[in-house]
């Protein structure tokens, strides 16, 4: 199989640090990434040769890796394998390379998923499009607690 790689991209109402943290916090990234799963855990050391690990038993998911790179606030590079219990030959690691781009008063950010086993309306480009969705919506949520401060 040869690689191919989904790109999405959000404008998110918060600065690139805040965006960042959103990400490697585990208490902010539990907020946007898969909130409405009870029960989800959520384990990030971000830092060059840390783990991440994104679980839920109710739906069987898990989705773990390691930080290759990490340049706050502007860029994350780790590796991606959803974790299959029953066929561990089967597990496929990919790369993801998330961005964040000042944009006045807010942050462009990219996420870049690479992968040998993407295939057409095989839902990682819904998937990525529902978790940058609800991160959108962290962003919007934020300037509107700072703007009543």
């Amino acid at each position: 199989m040869t690689d191919s790689t989904i790109t999405i991209t959000r404008s998110v109402a918060a600065s690139p640090d805040r965006v960042f943290d959103a990400w490697t916090d585990v208490a902010q990234l539990a907020a946007w990434w898969w909130p409405q799963l009870g029960g989800t855990s959520y384990d990030v050391d971000a830092r060059p040769g840390g783990r991440y690990r994104i679980s839920n038993r109710s739906i069987r998911a898990t989705v773990s890796g390691v930080f290759t790179e990490v340049d706050r606030p502007r860029r994350l590079v780790f590796t991606w394998s959803w974790e299959d219990d029953g066929e561990p030959d089967a597990v496929v690691e990919d790369t993801v390379v998330v961005t964040f781009e000042a944009d006045g008063d807010g942050t462009v950010v990219t996420v870049a998923h690479t992968s040998s086993a993407h295939v057409p309306d095989g839902g990682a480009e819904q998937g990525w499009r529902d978790v940058m969705d609800r991160l959108v919506q962290l962003g919007d949520e934020s300037q509107s607690t700072s703007s009543r401060s």
